[in-house]
């Protein structure tokens, strides 16, 4: 066991040598408290220092008092004063006045109304006290069931006889205070330490979250390498794939069947180059590689040249791509070539899955804000599918995979590009009539 806890705790020393963090927190550790025990120890010695000399000059203060008052021979008077003593002072436990004869000590004045009068022999304390006719009073400390206890004498002396003033203090309810804020200070310290203790613990889990942090994130890149080498070396073979393939259906030579044959390879060859060219996007997003470069252009001529690109896709599935051009000015501060891209992933997306009518893009700006609005009548989304519309690797609507292609990407992609140049997109849909797809900028 003892080689155990050695061991912890040269791993302990270990780690905090190589985290400054730590190394803080142990020093804290082990001289925050011994600091903060010498203050409270020091604090507690001046405060019972001056509350010793305090209670001394209250002590000083009632014998003179009662010696004044004695000698002015009024009984009454000393009486009362003795009383209002007792009375004020819950740490006053006796006052007496006592004459010095042979026979013993005679209680003139007592705070116990039944001593006055009675003669004390057997108690040799009053005949061997030094004090006779002095006035300094002489402190007795003692201990009274378990209470720090003060027994004062002050003599009183005259022509004829000797007189010894007595006074019994008991500090029981100014210890307790006292005990009491000391446990109170320890306390304290006690939930400062555990604070500091679970600091540190939670700075060690913090060092091994941090490591965990930093090799997964290792891991992550390295997987992000391997996935853009393994699409980026894709390329190559399709595109010999697509190629050939091209070449064997416009080739004379080949007969019919083998051409359809060949058709099949370039249409999944191509489907394969978009899916790579989705994982090539996804992985730069993923990774912050993609470059925002923003300069101001006029939205609307670009608007019109993806429209024209898209026409005849557009007119093979007999539909009308229409642009509205707006009348009023639509420039805005962004990145032209992924506008583009935005732009032409949602006129397509709208293309592909409309198979009549019509699809009309407009611009407009209102309170600052650009606005591109692209309307389809094509098949539409439920509420389901629309808060499903940009989860990656999802195709809403139960499509036909094998009729419409796609990655279940091209949104997500689309989204996240949206949201690298500052703009928001919307999308409002009604199953079996059509979709509006917004995207708006503030200028």
């Amino acid at each position: 066991m003892i080689s155990d806890a050695l061991k912890t705790l040269q791993s302990g020393l270990l780690r905090m040598r190589t985290d400054s963090r730590l190394l803080l927190v142990g020093i804290l550790l082990f001289v925050f408290p011994l600091l903060f025990v010498w203050i409270t120890q020091s604090f507690f010695a001046t405060a019972s220092s001056n509350i010793d000399s305090a209670q001394k000059q209250r002590v000083s203060i009632v014998h003179d008092s009662l010696a004044v008052v004695f000698r002015q021979t009024n009984e009454a008077a000393v009486g009362t004063l003795i009383d209002q003593y007792v009375t004020d002072n819950t740490g006053i436990t006796k006052i007496k006045i006592v004459e010095i004869t042979k026979e013993g000590a005679m209680i003139l004045f007592s705070s116990n109304n039944q001593e006055v009068g009675t003669l004390v022999q057997s108690d040799e304390l009053f005949q061997t006290l030094p004090i006779s006719g002095q006035r300094d009073a002489l402190i007795y400390p003692t201990t009274i069931n378990g209470a720090r206890t003060w027994q004062v004498f002050s003599g009183v002396a005259d022509s004829l006889n000797n007189y010894i003033i007595f006074s019994e203090h008991s500090f029981q309810l100014i210890d307790s205070v006292m005990l009491a804020r000391q446990q109170q200070s320890y306390l304290g310290l006690t939930i400062i330490f555990l604070f500091l203790i679970g600091l540190a613990y939670w700075i060690n889990r913090q060092k091994q979250w941090e490591k965990h942090s930093h090799a997964l994130q290792q891991r992550l890149q390295e997987r992000d390498l391997f996935s853009n080498m393994i699409a980026h070396e894709f390329r190559t073979p399709l595109t010999a794939i697509k190629g050939y393939a091209s070449f064997l259906e416009e080739s004379q030579s080949v007969e019919a069947e083998d051409k359809r044959y060949a058709s099949i390879i370039r249409v999944s060859a191509e489907r394969l180059v978009l899916l790579v060219n989705d994982f090539l996007e996804v992985a730069r997003l993923q990774s912050g590689k993609i470059e925002i470069n923003k300069k101001t252009i006029d939205v609307s001529p670009m608007l019109a040249s993806v429209c024209e690109d898209l026409q005849l896709t557009a007119k093979k599935k007999g539909l009308q791509l229409v642009y509205k051009a707006p009348k009023h000015n639509t420039t805005l501060r962004t990145d032209q070539a992924r506008l583009t891209q935005i732009m032409t992933n949602l006129l397509s997306n709208s293309i592909k899955y409309s198979e009549s009518g019509i699809i009309e893009v407009e611009c407009y700006t209102d309170n600052k804000k650009l606005t591109i609005r692209i309307k389809d009548t094509g098949m539409g989304m439920t509420a389901v599918d629309q808060q499903k519309l940009f989860t990656p690797f999802v195709r809403v609507g139960n499509v036909d995979h094998t009729v419409t292609p796609g990655t279940g990407l091209g949104m997500w992609i689309t989204k996240q590009l949206v949201e690298l140049l500052g703009g928001e997109i919307g999308v409002e849909s009604i199953k079996g009539v059509g979709t509006h797809v917004t995207v708006s900028f503030y200028e």
